[in-house]
């Protein structure tokens, strides 16, 4: 009895030191996985960027519980992408510039998780020859907004026509009246004006094209230039120019849904500002001219640093992945109290609005404008940062103001 009792004995201590073996080398994973960081930084743009950060760090938690994430501030209007960033969000119309510039690392296809739930549109847009160099995340495009009980403006769906109804806009105070003029920001500068100048520019030649190669900046369309100038001429140089002090982006909308202005340009996010009254709109996408709309969509990719290192690289396809999942997509747009509204930001993800549509019909209609094989994705060529500040200029000096 004594013999089975030690041997008894001895069973469970080995036992016992086979667990604390096992325990010891996972704490010590842990302690050196711990000392790996992923950089990583989001598109800063976002109405919401903490609700952002914390829906991705939850979802990477759940995976990497000892590998740190670093949300690092960049901006990519402003600069390259810094060396130190392992996984970066930028605006599309630089992929052109980046991958010839070295920045970006090949995404094969089977690294992309539920491929077949991504817009084909969106994705098609992240290639260069051929080649997926990021992964689509957010969308984005400008919207004209007019109101339901608004007959005159209900199909309205082209610049020329707004402007044959609204025309100048008389009174000179930023805010406009009930149902007068046009409530758009162009007080952006470098980015707004060129964009739009760009997109009128497709509307009137009737074809999509990515401006692998760029137009010259000295010798700009009349007819392009135009559309850009009745916008400015509906809304008022005063309204259309107003920034204020506490950087609303999005006081217009306010002002909107409170009766000012006849007509609204903005971005689907807008709507969240509206709050109830966004169900007394009608939003739509618009031609620049009297022409067939080319759907233009700015796109938000998710990148990976060409000089990640070996160590981090599938770490980097995991949270590319995650970044740009259904759940992370659907739950940063979901809002987080009863009485609050959506972001009403734009996925490249379908799934998210069929989700999201069950509580918020709204983003039924979204899908419907997005769900469309005539979208593209918004690009500019190599160089795209020098080509912004040669247009701002020539802009500047070209456009008329009243």
């Amino acid at each position: 009895m004594r013999r089975k009792y030690i041997k008894y004995l001895l069973y469970i201590l080995i036992i016992g030191l086979v667990v604390l073996s096992v325990g010891c080398s996972n704490r010590t994973q842990k302690t050196e996985n711990r000392d790996l960081t992923i950089d990583v930084a989001l598109y800063p743009y976002v109405p919401d960027m903490a609700r952002f950060r914390d829906v991705v760090s939850s979802e990477w938690e759940k995976i990497h519980p000892d590998i740190d994430l670093h949300f690092a501030d960049w901006d990519c209007y402003v600069s390259a992408p810094e060396p130190a960033l392992d996984v970066f969000v930028f605006d599309g119309i630089y992929l052109t510039s980046f991958v010839n510039e070295g920045y970006l690392l090949p995404i094969s296809d089977e690294m992309i998780q539920n491929k077949e739930d991504i817009f084909p549109f969106a994705l098609e847009g992240c290639k260069c020859n051929d080649t997926i160099y990021a992964l689509p995340q957010l969308l984005c495009t400008d919207f004209l907004y007019t109101r339901k009980d608004d007959a005159a403006l209900c199909d309205v769906s082209d610049v020329t026509k707004l402007y044959d109804i609204l025309g100048d806009r008389k009174e000179r105070s930023v805010i406009p009246k009930e149902n007068e003029g046009l409530l758009i920001d162009l007080s952006g500068g470098l980015l707004t004006k060129t964009m739009m100048y760009m997109d009128a520019l497709m509307d009137e030649r009737q074809e999509y094209t990515d401006y692998s190669e760029l137009p010259e900046t000295s010798n700009l369309s009349s007819n392009a230039l135009a559309q850009i100038d009745a916008l400015w001429k509906m809304g008022g140089e005063k309204q259309v120019e107003y920034q204020p002090d506490n950087n609303d982006t999005y006081i217009r909308a306010r002002w909107f849904a409170e009766g000012k202005g006849r007509a609204y340009i903005g971005y689907s996010e807008a709507m969240a500002t509206m709050g109830d009254y966004a169900d007394n709109v009608t939003i739509r996408r618009f031609s620049y001219g009297t022409k067939k709309d080319i759907p233009l969509f700015y796109t938000d990719m998710v990148g990976i640093n060409s000089k990640i290192s070996e160590e981090k690289k599938e770490l980097a396809f995991e949270l590319a992945n995650i970044l740009t999942s259904e759940k992370v997509l659907t739950e940063m747009n979901t809002p987080t109290t009863e009485d609050d509204y959506p972001q009403y930001l734009l996925t490249a993800r379908e799934s998210v609005y069929d989700t999201l549509g069950k509580s918020y019909p709204i983003y039924n209609t979204l899908k419907e404008i997005v769900d469309s094989t005539d979208n593209h994705v918004y690009r500019l060529g190599n160089n795209a940062g020098q080509f912004l500040e040669n247009m701002e200029k020539e802009l500047s000096e070209q456009m008329v103001r009243d």
